[in-house]
């Protein structure tokens, strides 16, 4: 007799696996198929990703559509933020406690311009923030963005307001402030 006939005694048909295994082999099916998926959202979700912002001539860059970023100059809707009213001293001063932190890596350090990347303290993403100082105006044009990621959860506006803080000498605030709430 030839194998693959049909007397072939090594031949399974559907009916001869007993019940329970078919249906663990339904549930295993069922996890792949989830399995599939999660990964397909994960993919979707951390899709958002981007390198560091070029340093900008008068306008700092546009957040684009995603909801992680937050910008005083271009924000609009949940990426709206307002300048932090500055003088000279004030600038200085926050520049000095941004190169102090642990946390924070500065790229860029000009007279009125400032770039580093955040590092959060939970997930550890790297998030940019820029900072442009307008001495005539006395203020400070704040960008903060994340780079990985659809939604940042509302650490970049929660960063700009703990930098508003530290500029008007509100109570002092520690990078563990800065840290709370952060993915």
């Amino acid at each position: 007799m030839e194998p693959g006939g049909e007397n072939d005694e090594f031949r399974t048909t559907r009916s001869a696996i007993p019940c329970s295994c078919q249906r663990t082999m339904a549930v295993v099916r069922s996890a792949y198929h989830l399995c599939r998926c999660l990964t397909l959202a994960l993919a979707v979700l951390l899709g958002g990703c981007s390198g560091p912002p070029d340093r900008p001539a008068a306008t700092l860059p546009d957040c684009g559509w995603l909801p992680n970023c937050v910008n005083s100059q271009t924000g609009e809707g949940v990426h709206a933020s307002e300048p932090i009213e500055a003088d000279d001293e004030q600038w200085l001063e926050l520049k000095a406690w941004i190169a102090r932190q642990q946390d924070w890596e500065i790229s860029i350090d000009e007279d009125d311009f400032l770039q580093a990347v955040v590092r959060t303290p939970v997930m550890r993403f790297r998030d940019d923030v820029q900072l442009l100082f307008v001495p005539e105006r006395r203020s400070i044009e704040v960008r903060s963005s994340s780079r990985l990621g659809f939604s940042d959860l509302g650490t970049n506006a929660r960063r700009v307001e703990v930098l508003r803080g530290l500029v008007a000498q509100q109570p002092p605030v520690s990078a563990g402030d800065l840290a709370a709430g952060s993915r």
